[in-house]
């Protein structure tokens, strides 16, 4: 019955705002890269249509091409990752002291981390599959996930649900210059997200499908749209003195070939997959979301009082590395094997 029903414009786009607002919390206030983007200008300007514009061009692009496959999701985030190099020229030249080693003027562990690793899952994965458990009446992308990613997500429970943003907070706290930045950082992203996701159900808005909160055509033209400009705009304006010379670019052109043939290729082979009987439904209090923000805070603070993080963020990108490896094992083998 859910699937009849047709959202308005507005309704739409407040899912699109809020999608996107989910991308920005698990990928940027999570990293510490920007610890309160929704309460600075520049954010606004920058940061949050980042993550706004590629996260609703590559959701259309899935689901309106094959399906919320794993194997097809992956490749289109992989794609999304890699604005860290036209956009912040990071690839090339990290922000961040570093002693790795580059291949083709190319960063390769940074890459591996952020690419296949951080923003596949945590700006686009983790908050589509957020967004639809919490925000919708479908379950359209844990039916697909292979039974090891379901056994996965369904661990994160109490008491896992609690642990998971300590850890998060201390990952988070490199971005905290003080331990009031540490406090009010998970208090106020948490807050500002309850706040959004309150209005949502207030309106009505989780009786619609996720396949119905889609942008239709015309309106993916505009964002396709604003996506290139953004990128014209911000590689000229951000770090252009960082932009090199024709092997390193090409090599950044490989991966977007390598990561659009495995996304064509996915979202071919993501028709035939069939869907378990599984679902799944969050449907947390805005105290438990509050509790949730409270419990990244404490992380934070952690990591800035101990040392802790720096131990901690070791950890994550040898793990990272290693996992976003794997996943491009994972998935060239399950869309090519016939």
């Amino acid at each position: 019955m859910s699937e009849e029903v047709k959202p308005g414009r507005r309704t739409r786009l407040l899912f699109w705002y809020i999608l996107g607002c989910l991308s920005t919390l698990f990928a940027e206030v999570i990293s510490g890269s920007d610890i309160f983007p929704f309460y600075t200008l520049v954010s606004y300007l920058l940061v949050i249509p980042l993550y706004t514009l590629h996260t609703l061009t590559l959701w259309y692009i899935v689901w309106t091409r094959g399906r919320p496959w794993l194997y097809a999701l992956f490749p289109a985030g992989c794609l999304f990752g890699l604005y860290e190099a036209y956009v912040t020229k990071v690839l090339w030249n990290p922000t961040w002291s570093t002693g790795g080693f580059t291949f083709l003027g190319v960063y390769v562990v940074e890459s591996i981390v952020l690419v296949p690793f951080w923003h596949t899952f945590m700006s686009f994965i983790i908050p589509l599959l957020v967004a639809e458990s919490t925000l919708t009446s479908s379950s359209e992308i844990y039916s697909l996930l292979p039974g090891w990613a379901q056994k996965t997500v369904s661990r994160a429970k109490p008491p896992v649900q609690y642990v998971l943003p300590v850890l998060g907070g201390l990952f988070q706290s490199t971005g905290a210059a003080t331990v009031n930045d540490a406090v009010l950082s998970g208090v106020s992203a948490s807050l500002y997200v309850a706040a959004l996701i309150y209005v949502w159900r207030r309106l009505g808005g989780t009786v619609y499908t996720m396949r119905r909160l889609l942008p239709e055509p015309k309106e993916f033209r505009v964002i396709a749209a604003l996506l290139v400009v953004y990128y014209s705009v911000t590689g000229a304006l951000l770090r252009p003195e960082e932009l090199p010379g024709l092997v390193p670019q090409a090599a950044i052109w490989v991966l977007y070939a390598f990561f659009g043939a495995l996304l064509v290729v996915g979202l071919r082979k993501s028709k035939g997959v069939e869907p378990s009987p599984e679902s799944i439904t969050l449907n947390p209090s805005i105290g438990r979301i509050l509790l949730l923000g409270a419990l990244l805070s404490l992380g934070s603070v952690a990591g800035v009082t101990t040392g802790l993080a720096l131990i901690w963020i070791m950890v994550i990108w040898v793990v990272g590395s290693v996992f976003g490896l794997a996943m491009i094992a994972l998935t060239v083998r399950n869309v090519t094997r016939s």
